[in-house]
């Protein structure tokens, strides 16, 4: 094992923890069916998740509408489905995967996985989750689909819980062979460049004296989180900026293009730095 490198993005250092091959892999089925996935954008999207990925009328819609508005979406070609369980993880939608891998006769290209909040940490779920995940890596390959992991964020303010998750999903992706869409690297870089904008939504708790009262654990995204994330897809994705994007959803313009512009940064240095590992 050995402990790979600094990632920098807009002047301040991330450290992940990244697990080197010691070995090539043996060649099996899923192997060859991972050479048959195309490297170029999938048009045919199938997000698995739970209420990150479902919050603001749901990142599929989020990114479908930066791509229609830059005239890439093409009418029965382009498709985008959100299967999401609220507060669910990731071990309780592989039945449902599988369930929708028969029954879909319109098919997918690519399948975007994300894990509930904390799964990829807890010390009493982070095993299930790799498990799951490996599972989830192998059904979409077995259809010839590029399972793709989203990188979520860590809670407001949890700057360690932040870097925690982000060095869980890049080792995933490193030791399973995934792309990995670091939506997470993108919340802390807003975090420390962007602190204007808001990027959470706090979830009530209940009320007290008339007043309505909050949960301390601040962690959904607020429209700005959503469509930041929604960029983070599209750069990854298409390999390109999303920068003069018109979609600015219910965005300030300035507060939308900061987010396009950023998204990009972060995409193209986490490549980057992972290129020259």
């Amino acid at each position: 094992m050995r402990l790979v490198k600094i990632f920098l993005v807009f002047g301040f250092a991330l450290s992940f923890t990244l697990i080197a091959k010691a070995t090539e892999p043996v060649p099996n089925k899923l192997d060859e069916a991972s050479t048959q996935v195309s490297q170029s954008a999938p048009k045919k999207l199938l997000f698995v998740g739970n209420s990150f990925s479902f919050y603001n009328n749901g990142i599929h819609n989020h990114l479908g509408s930066l791509i229609r508005a830059n005239g890439e979406w093409k009418s029965g070609e382009n498709r985008h489905k959100l299967l999401t369980y609220s507060g669910g993880h990731l071990f309780e939608q592989i039945i449902s995967m599988a369930g929708i891998f028969e029954v879909d006769t319109r098919g997918f290209e690519a399948v975007i996985l994300q894990g509930h909040s904390n799964e990829a940490i807890h010390p009493r779920k982070k095993e299930r989750f790799q498990a799951a995940l490996k599972r989830a890596a192998e059904l979409a390959r077995a259809q010839s689909l590029e399972p793709i992991l989203f990188m979520t964020w860590g809670y407001a303010g949890d700057k360690q819980m932040a870097v925690d998750i982000a060095d869980a999903y890049i080792d995933q992706g490193k030791q399973l062979g995934l792309r990995v869409a670091p939506v997470g690297l993108a919340f802390q870089a807003a975090a420390r460049t962007l602190p204007d904008i808001n990027l959470y939504e706090p979830d009530v708790a209940g009320a007290k004296n008339g007043e309505v009262t909050y949960r301390k654990e601040i962690k959904h995204p607020s429209a700005a989180g959503t469509y930041l994330a929604a960029c983070v897809f599209y750069s990854l994705l298409f390999d390109k900026s999303p920068e003069g994007n018109p979609f600015i959803s219910s965005l300030p313009k300035q507060e939308a293009l900061a987010l396009q512009s950023l998204s990009w940064q972060v995409v193209k240095g986490f490549s980057q730095a992972n290129s020259k590992r």
